[in-house]
């Protein structure tokens, strides 16, 4: 084959896209935190800061633990589906066509699956009069995510042959966190809170890279050629700890005001990976392996909460309302390896983001009904996620100053080629669309209660997805969506 372009393309892609590996944007996947909790939580698009009495705000604003005046024991399943799609819809019947490549996906939807979304124990207790300390651990599915995400395309090479291309990546991310409260409450007037969470972490990945020639398409090659063909998978586990401070003022008791403080989360995380290469730049592998481990740290940001919420109404009927501003100041986040922090990393990938929460109950008698919605914003600095081809500056993460990745020639003058990771996944906005029914026995609170709640939840999850190289970025948006039920039974003693 001549050298050309493609040549030139893949050799860069492959330099490009070994160096991604374990970035900024591998980090977000571990900060990125779904709307999970309990059925009320969620089907209020998680406005309860300030509200409380819901085991879900242990590690949003721990006062709200302290406006339990009874112990509480809950369990919450869930099942959920996903669906990925590019926006626009481009698919093998209607491709599309961006920076001269025609490009399509599949668009797959998941299976239903089941989940355990978390479980709690509030424990309450009266030291005087209308003074509480009460104390809670709770377990929180913060993220469990499935997605099957491929991305096809063709374009001429430097000779006008059409090149394929083809991504495939299955993706499975679950995060677990265990946090115990130790909250009070002084004359229900002022709650004070405080949590510590610890956290699990396994993330896998598996895909392929499938970039070649189709029979009759070059003429060197009538039958085809595979150029460059790898399977790769990963896996990252570990784990991490993180605290938060929160405090409740009720100034009239139908108002209620609300301000936490949560430190980063420090993760430990191990990676470890496994490629296996059938071709390089047109020269048969046979399937070679390259396997590598490490260790890396991650530091989350801090963020702030404010909150507010406002009760009315009569016995029979009456309404709470709940709003929540979030700030993550994402900037302050780091990643190192070993003892050294990579300054290519972190603070200048990221950009400070916020999240807003809005939700609604009605109680009529034993049924609730809830409403809400919730919106996040990007991590990401949409001008640190590119290769600038003017000044031939690296806008993208990359792990020169570690030995993680590499790529270059052997004493032979064989390419050796490092871990590769296909495209470079930018989280987007997020937004939450929820509702939801609970049924309370004893909605008055006088002795033991038994209640129910289902709530479903609608999400919608924006990801640019960008093939790097040194000819013309693609940037694909697609669209990840989910639907979940959930259901949550609890006991009030």
């Amino acid at each position: 084959m001549k050298t050309n372009k493609l040549a030139i393309s893949v050799l860069s892609m492959a330099m490009s896209l070994t160096v991604s590996a374990q970035t900024s944007f591998d980090a977000a996947k571990l900060y990125e935190e779904e709307l999970n909790g309990t059925a009320r939580y969620v089907a209020m698009g998680g406005a309860m800061g300030a509200l409380g009495s819901d085991a879900s705000v242990i590690g949003h604003n721990p006062a709200g633990i302290g406006t339990y005046r009874k112990s509480d024991i809950n369990l919450s399943l869930s099942g959920f589906g996903t669906s990925v799609n590019t926006d626009p819809l481009a698919t093998k019947t209607h491709q599309l066509s961006q920076n001269g490549r025609t490009y399509y996906s599949h668009n797959s939807k998941s299976d239903i699956n089941m989940a355990l979304d978390g479980f709690s124990a509030i424990f309450s207790g009266s030291e005087s009069g209308n003074n509480y300390v009460n104390f809670g651990v709770v377990y929180r599915k913060l993220q469990n995510m499935d997605r099957n995400l491929d991305y096809v395309d063709a374009f001429p090479d430097a000779d006008g042959y059409e090149v394929w291309r083809e991504y495939k990546d299955n993706q499975k991310n679950k995060i677990g966190s265990w946090d115990f409260n130790l909250s009070c409450n002084l004359s229900d007037m002022v709650y004070f809170g405080w949590t510590i969470g610890v956290l699990t972490t396994d993330m896998w990945s598996e895909g392929y890279f499938y970039d070649y020639y189709g029979k009759g398409q070059h003429p060197d090659h009538p039958d085809g050629l595979d150029y460059t063909t790898a399977d790769k998978m990963n896996q990252s586990e570990g784990s991490g700890w993180n605290m938060a401070l929160g405090t409740i003022i009720r100034p009239i008791p139908a108002i209620r005001l609300g301000a936490a403080i949560k430190s980063p989360t420090y993760f430990k995380q191990t990676l470890e990976y496994a490629d296996y290469l059938y071709s390089v730049m047109g020269a048969p592998k046979n399937g070679d392996k390259f396997s590598n481990s490490v260790d890396y740290k991650f530091t989350s940001p801090w963020s702030l909460d404010l909150s507010a919420g406002v009760t009315f109404g009569g016995k029979n009927v009456n309404c709470a309302l709940g709003a929540e501003y979030e700030k993550h100041f994402t900037q302050r986040s780091s990643l190192s390896i070993g003892n050294t922090r990579l300054d290519n990393q972190g603070a200048v990938h990221y950009k400070d983001y916020s999240v807003m929460k809005f939700g609604a109950e009605v109680n009529i008698s034993n049924i609730s009904l809830r409403a809400g919605y919730n919106y996040k914003e990007s991590m990401f600095n949409p001008e640190y996620t590119r290769f600038n081809l003017s000044t031939d500056e690296r806008l993208y993460p990359y792990l020169w100053d570690s030995d993680f990745n590499g790529w270059g020639y052997d004493d032979n003058g064989d390419l050796v080629v490092g871990r590769t990771d296909f495209q470079i996944d930018r989280l987007g906005t997020t937004q939450y669309f929820t509702g939801g029914i609970g049924y309370c026995s004893a909605p008055d609170g006088d002795g033991t209660q038994f209640y129910i709640d289902l709530a479903y939840v609608h999400g919608l999850r924006n990801s640019i997805v960008n093939i790097n190289e040194y000819i013309e970025d693609v940037d694909v948006n697609y669209n990840y969506k989910s639907d979940k039920v959930l259901l949550t039974f609890g006991w009030n003693f």
